[in-house]
């Protein structure tokens, strides 16, 4: 009998030795993706190859112009999939007509990036990772807003402690800052830096948040499974992912790094203002009590009051 209740992405699945954190550099996913090409590549050409001489045999216009079009095929894919690798590698848009909008290529790419992955032993999970970290440096490197942005935070419902009873997936100000988990860190910063914040309890709560909302950026945290999927359900919207980890298994008790959240805050912000992240230390106010400092994973929490 499981004690939680399972995401969408995990069901049918042993969770008792699934990693419990992940760090995974985009350099995994940008080795698949180039095997990807490299092997399109290639099977083209064969393709090409086969059907040479029965193209001949139909007209030797045709054999010319089907050899054109399979070249140009490629030429274009290689060259399009080597700019994007170079605009995430070094950070710069080197694709001045590129829209991030635009990912079906980066995503057909990823399916088969999974495939071959499954080949060598490598898990889903670290090539989500691996993408989403590469997904991030995309969206660094093409950025083409101003600090007025009309952000949304979407939280996953098992980043809330287990045994709360505050129903904060319906509004997030429910939260009574016990500090038991980063909601509290989160509800501040919605409230200093006026963004939006949903917990979401499925994706179809998650698609009926961003069509209301219509936020020009979305900043998500949940497992690596999940948030490849919301990036490849959301092309029209430019995403910043950040994995959790989950020391009680999945869809249980998840943490999310704070430092990550504040640094991806100040690029979206375009500031260098610290976020309350200085010195790993978040400013948190709540009402009543006394001002303490308290521990929260791995970030310390200053809880100011206000009498």
């Amino acid at each position: 009998m499981l004690d939680r209740e399972l995401g969408s992405q995990w069901l049918g699945e042993d969770i008792t030795d699934k990693e419990e954190k992940i760090e995974e550099g985009k350099g995994l996913f940008l080795t698949l993706s180039t095997i990807v090409i490299f092997i399109f590549s290639v099977s083209m050409a064969f393709i090409w190859y086969m059907i040479k001489p029965r193209l001949f045999e139909i007209s030797p216009y045709l054999l010319r112009v089907s050899g054109i079009a399979i070249s140009l095929l490629v030429f274009y894919t290689v060259i399009k999939f080597i700019l994007v690798i170079l605009s995430a590698i070094t950070g710069r848009n080197t694709l001045p007509f590129f829209n991030i909008n635009n990912r079906g290529l980066i995503n057909l790419i990823y399916l088969y990036s999974i495939r071959i992955g499954k080949t060598f032993g490598i898990s889903i999970d670290r090539i989500g990772n691996s993408f989403v970290n590469f997904n991030n440096s995309l969206v660094r490197a093409l950025k083409r807003w101003d600090n007025k942005e009309k952000l949304l935070v979407l939280l996953p419902r098992c980043i809330q402690n287990s045994s709360c009873k505050q129903k904060v997936a319906e509004d997030i100000n429910n939260c009574k800052d016990c500090g038991k988990c980063v909601i509290t860190e989160f509800k501040a910063l919605s409230k200093e830096y006026k963004f939006h914040v949903s917990i979401a309890t499925g994706g179809s709560l998650a698609r009926k948040m961003i069509y209301e909302i219509k936020p020009s950026t979305i900043l998500a945290v949940a497992c690596e499974r999940e948030l490849v999927g919301g990036i490849q359900d959301t092309d029209s919207m430019r995403v910043l992912a950040i994995p959790n980890w989950r020391p009680d298994g999945p869809c249980k008790n998840t943490k999310v790094d704070m430092g990550k959240v504040g640094d991806a805050l100040s690029f979206i912000y375009d500031t260098n203002k610290d976020l309350n992240f200085k010195d790993n230390v978040i400013d948190v106010v709540v009402n009543g009590g006394t001002g303490k400092v308290s521990e929260i994973q791995g970030i310390n929490v200053r809880v100011s009051t206000l009498c």
